[in-house]
């Protein structure tokens, strides 16, 4: 995911938690790779996307103003099939706050639409046609869990059928949860024991990505 966010500049804010909760954070953001669970919103007809990997970057234009890039896999794979069409981008843009506010969320109430139209997948493994439109992201900045988890609304259609989910995403991205001895099973004790995960983390395993995901809406945190 990392190489395929071209000209964009990461910033790694490092945070240390303390005992009683300090103010809010800035609104930092940490790691690339990121890992979303999609749950649906309403009643939808179309096939369902569980979730997938996310990649998330910061930068800060010449005057100052932060920008949050976020690109889904699925738009990430369909680079493979198609140049860059420079009036369909494939990730979307939105201006983060200077600050957190008072709960300790970084909020972008609209980000740009994120698209690729491509021709269409023999095997049908990728949509021809994909949209993301993202709303009221909600990068939590709190001392526990400082740009590592966030929420949001997503509005997603595939070859001209929309679903609605709410999402969940966290930092890593990269934890696998497939139970050794039952391929194909989630193994939520590989999440509970992951050294990649900070301990205080609420995770659990998806069943259908089999990687480890917030196990509620964030911030998702053990009491």
């Amino acid at each position: 995911m990392t190489r395929h966010l071209v000209g964009l500049a990461m910033t790694v804010a490092l945070t240390v938690s303390c005992a009683t909760r300090p103010p809010a954070l800035g609104c930092p953001l940490q790691g690339v790779d990121w890992v979303a669970t999609y749950k649906p919103v309403g009643t939808n007809t179309c096939p369902g996307l569980p979730g997938e990997l996310l990649g998330l970057q910061k930068y800060t234009q010449p005057t100052g103003e932060q920008l949050l890039a976020l690109k889904p896999r699925t738009l990430n794979d369909m680079d493979a099939t198609d140049e860059l069409d420079p009036e369909h981008l494939p990730y979307s843009l939105g201006v983060l706050p200077a600050e957190a506010d008072a709960d300790g969320f970084c909020t972008i109430a609209s980000l740009s639409v994120a698209e690729k139209h491509v021709p269409e997948d023999p095997l049908r493994v990728l949509p021809a046609d994909a949209v993301y439109r993202w709303s009221n992201v909600r990068l939590v900045a709190l001392p526990e869990v400082p740009g590592t988890q966030l929420s949001a609304d997503l509005e997603y259609t595939a070859d001209g059928c929309t679903s609605r989910y709410e999402v969940w995403a966290m930092w890593p991205g990269d934890v696998p949860c497939e139970a050794e001895d039952s391929p194909g099973e989630p193994d939520d004790s590989l999440c509970q024991q992951s050294e990649s995960i900070p301990p205080d983390f609420a995770v659990t395993c998806d069943p259908s990505l089999l990687s480890c995901v917030p196990a509620r809406r964030p911030p998702a945190t053990l009491p």
